[in-house]
């Protein structure tokens, strides 16, 4: 048996890179997964896909009762979703700017985790929520402050959570994640001056001097998720390559 074994978990950004990977493990694991993103098609392995805007509450709303409708009460939470947004320094970033990348990252985070714990507190179940967090939402750099900021939020939301549901059995921690070899990399290297330096130099300030692989971050997500970790909460859990150590 999988560690995971008869858990109901969404996972959120699961058409991703890192939440593909997760996805993917908690099935091996023994979880029925759902997913949630924007794009047009799922993981394989994924029970119930659902194309949703999670900044859109009635979106969230309508995807979390067909999970429950169709494979259970959620118990297992991973909010992977995220997107870069502008790359505008503070002084040149538009309030549009702002509002689709915490819209996102912050709000989306919020509402999924609204509804699963709603529907945990109302069936007296405990679970687990993980929130994909970032080496950029613990130190900054002089560039995209509006990530910076969202990930720094998501990290604050879910030690929140961790003290306000622990007697209720919800667990609640973050990921730190460090460079990590995903769309989502490639995608800011193109969009930077720098090219391919831009990853280069993000290796570069990591000890282990490499990109992590989404199967790493994943492993680490299920270790949360599951009961292995069922004294952990609002724990920052860095799976960053020894960045945030230095």
């Amino acid at each position: 048996m999988g560690i995971l074994e008869g858990r109901i978990a969404i996972v959120t950004g699961g058409a991703g890179g890192v939440g593909s990977a997760v996805a993917e493990l908690f099935a091996q694991e023994g979880a029925s997964v759902a997913v949630f993103d924007m794009k047009e098609n799922g993981p394989n392995a994924a029970k119930l896909y659902r194309k949703v805007d999670i900044s859109d509450e009635a979106a969230v709303k309508g995807a979390f009762a067909d999970v429950t409708a169709e494979l259970g009460l959620p118990d297992i939470l991973v909010n992977a979703a995220a997107i870069a947004g502008s790359g505008a320094l503070t002084h040149e970033a538009t309030v549009e700017d702002f509002d689709k990348v915490f819209g996102i990252n912050v709000k989306g985070t919020f509402l999924c985790t609204k509804h699963v714990i709603a529907g945990l507190l109302r069936a007296k179940r405990s679970g687990s929520i993980v929130n994909i967090s970032s080496t950029y939402g613990v130190v900054g750099n002089a560039d995209i402050p509006l990530y910076h900021g969202t990930k720094a939020a998501v990290r604050l939301l879910s030690k929140c959570d961790a003290v306000t549901y622990a007697e209720k059995g919800i667990r609640s921690n973050s990921i730190i994640l460090g460079t990590t070899r995903t769309d989502m990399t490639v995608a800011a290297m193109n969009a930077s001056p720098e090219g391919e330096a831009y990853v280069r130099n993000l290796v570069a300030a990591h000890p282990m001097k490499r990109q992590a692989e989404p199967i790493e971050i994943a492993r680490v997500v299920a270790f949360l998720a599951s009961d292995l970790a069922s004294y952990v909460t609002g724990a920052d859990v860095p799976v960053d390559g020894g960045y945030t150590a230095q």
